[in-house]
């Protein structure tokens, strides 16, 4: 069980009421055990259910989809690949030069793309949203754009 009070709009948890007691004199509450952070917001010094929540949490879904992904003509390409020994390998800058070197050579490469999911949900199994897909030169062509874009400055006007 954990315990929660609030205290100028802002909401403070811990473990034990104890631990809340020392630092605040307000009413400590026990938190609902579906607790997430965005899930229940203070309105009015009270905690409620956001109705926005489902929402949200696509919006904050398809942010992360975004930032682990980018899109190309066979799919989405994960940024970070594991490799089949369970190593962690960047796809543009680790695997993307020896890719593009077999292709120039004529040497087919196979690589996992990704459809772009629903964000209605969490995914916990990916591979129903892959394809083995062989590497096209528009495909290298899409990835070296895709790294030096990733290398633009940033406008802060």
């Amino acid at each position: 069980m954990r315990y929660y009070t609030i205290v100028d709009g802002n909401i403070y948890i811990a473990d034990s009421e104890e631990t809340l007691s020392r630092f605040y004199n307000t009413e400590i509450l026990e938190l609902p055990d579906d607790y997430e952070t965005g899930k229940y917001i203070v309105v009015d010094g009270v905690l409620v259910f956001n109705e926005d929540w489902e929402e949200e949490k696509a919006e904050m879904r398809e942010i992360e989809f975004n930032r682990e992904f980018f899109n190309t003509s066979l799919g989405y390409v994960r940024r970070s690949v594991t490799m089949a020994d369970g190593g962690h390998k960047d796809f543009l800058s680790d695997l993307l030069p020896a890719i593009s070197m077999s292709v120039q050579s004529g040497v087919p490469v196979n690589i996992l793309t990704y459809d772009r999911p629903p964000f209605d949900h969490d995914i916990e199994d990916w591979t129903e949203y892959q394809h083995k897909v062989v590497v096209t030169p528009q495909f290298i062509q899409e990835c070296f754009l895709q790294l030096s874009n990733d290398f633009l400055p940033i406008n802060e006007e």
